[in-house]
């Protein structure tokens, strides 16, 4: 099966355990871009608006592949916004699909993630993978926004993380 890893990141947090994934299961892997630089004013006028932002490659990349793993992070309960083009692909032309995320969880533990997935994507994911940030850190003191926001991956952090991942994934991509 031909899979492709496809990442978006905007603290290298995800980019970091996309590569990693890609590297462990020997896949391409294609980091999604935007021309504009993301600010949390952005983030909010998308939620707000519901706008799609602009990104690159096209989704069309998607069509030559049997399965994507989707590593990015989950923003106020939703995959973030930036892979909206690519969910309305797969709504399009719907094709097997996994998500990876490292996101904070301190607001939010995503509860509603698979269900969201599938209303955009138009298609149950393989598999949901959605480890916290506020796992990876002491209980006390609380971590707050701000602390998670500025979070980065340590090495042993990406390895746990990758390994977690690969284990769940493996046996969706034969």
């Amino acid at each position: 099966m031909k899979t492709l890893v496809m990442s978006y990141s905007l603290t290298s947090n995800n980019e970091a355990l996309a590569k990693r994934i890609a590297e462990e299961l020997k896949l391409e892997h294609i980091s999604i871009s935007e021309p504009k630089k993301r600010t949390f004013g952005t983030i909010a006028a998308d939620l707000i608006f519901g706008r799609t932002p602009q990104t690159y490659p096209e989704p069309q990349v998607m069509s030559s592949y049997d399965f994507i793993i989707f590593v990015a992070p989950v923003w106020m309960g939703q995959p973030t916004f930036p892979l909206r083009q690519y969910f309305k692909q797969l709504r399009k032309h719907p094709q097997k699909y996994a998500f990876v995320s490292i996101s904070g969880g301190g607001m939010n533990n995503n509860s509603g993630l698979a269900d969201t997935l599938k209303r955009k994507a138009g298609i149950e994911a393989a598999a949901v993978i959605d480890p916290h940030i506020t796992d990876l850190l002491p209980p006390e003191p609380k971590p707050t926004a701000q602390t998670l926001s500025e979070y980065r991956l340590t090495e042993q952090d990406a390895e746990n993380l990758t390994k977690r991942a690969v284990a769940m994934l493996k046996d969706k991509i034969k």
